[in-house]
């Protein structure tokens, strides 16, 4: 088992060419089947085209390397109609509440295990508004979301009979106040069936207030109707670093160098020449 944390940064090697190709930078999911399905290769510039290799390609995923038979394998995501579907829903689980099948409150993924040998989402590690971490097996997943994962019973109960005493708090508990309200819906009528109960808590879940969602769309830029899913992270990465050199900006501003880069400066980049010029003067 493999946590996606230490997925990334393996090295790739490829056995045709008897070298290390690149490093893993990324991994995208495949929420409907609970698993991995693509790794991105680690290059100097997303701009250049993110390029990709699936899981189905791979020869073995070990601790020290990721092994591919050669570099045919390797696909850019332009090319790559099922690669791009996924990356557009963007369902990353780690981030994500998740509930019971009766809408209890479970705790928030912070880790995702992955089975090498099959690619599948074999556990996803979450704490709880305690501050309490468990790991939680994903073979009753009723639904991967983008904000919201639903357990069965049986799953849901496995994950609560495998806290460990001594854990670590592993996220701020002011994450989690807000969804302390979860803990104290209102009675339901009991002539409401299951699923009637479980949709009216998941609408009341989504009222709540998530804070790690407004820290992202807090930081939301908009992007150019022509930049790529790509691109438009490319752009994202860019806030908060610095150039080493001076970059004219497409309103005729100057982004200087030495100066922190800001949401107000990306939203004057327009063009992708733009972008790959600021790309080309980061401070590493």
């Amino acid at each position: 088992m493999k946590s996606s944390s230490e997925i990334n940064n393996l090295k790739i090697i490829s056995i045709a060419e008897g070298q290390q190709i690149s490093t893993v930078k990324d991994i995208i999911l495949d929420a409907e089947n609970g698993c991995l399905a693509f790794f991105v290769i680690n290059q100097p510039s997303d701009y250049l085209g993110a390029r990709l290799i699936a899981y189905s390609d791979i020869l073995g995923l070990g601790d020290y390397a990721l092994i591919i038979p050669n570099t045919e394998v390797i696909q850019d995501v332009a090319h790559c109609v099922v690669a791009t579907e996924l990356l557009n829903k963007d369902i990353k689980v780690i981030g994500a509440q998740v509930l019971s099948a009766q809408g209890s409150l479970i705790g928030q993924v912070t880790e995702i295990i992955i089975d090498e040998a099959t690619g599948s989402i074999a556990a996803c590690q979450t704490v709880n508004p305690q501050g309490v971490n468990s790991e939680i097996k994903c073979d009753k997943v009723i639904k991967y979301g983008k904000d919201i994962i639903i357990l069965g019973d049986s799953s849901s109960q496995e994950g609560q009979a495998h806290k460990s005493k001594d854990t670590v708090i592993v996220q701020p508990l002011d994450k989690f106040q807000s969804l302390d309200k979860l803990q104290h819906f209102e009675p339901l009528d009991k002539s409401i069936n299951e699923k009637a109960i479980l949709k009216k808590r998941i609408e009341e879940f989504g009222k709540t207030d998530n804070i790690l969602k407004k820290a992202v769309m807090s930081n939301s830029l908009d992007f150019p109707e022509d930049f790529n899913v790509f691109e438009q992270r490319q752009l994202q990465f860019l806030l908060g670093k610095t150039l080493n050199t001076n970059v004219n900006l497409d309103n005729g501003q100057v982004l200087a160098a030495g100066q922190q880069i800001t949401k107000e400066a990306l939203s004057a980049v327009k063009t992708k020449s733009t972008l790959m010029q600021i790309t080309a003067h980061v401070v590493k």
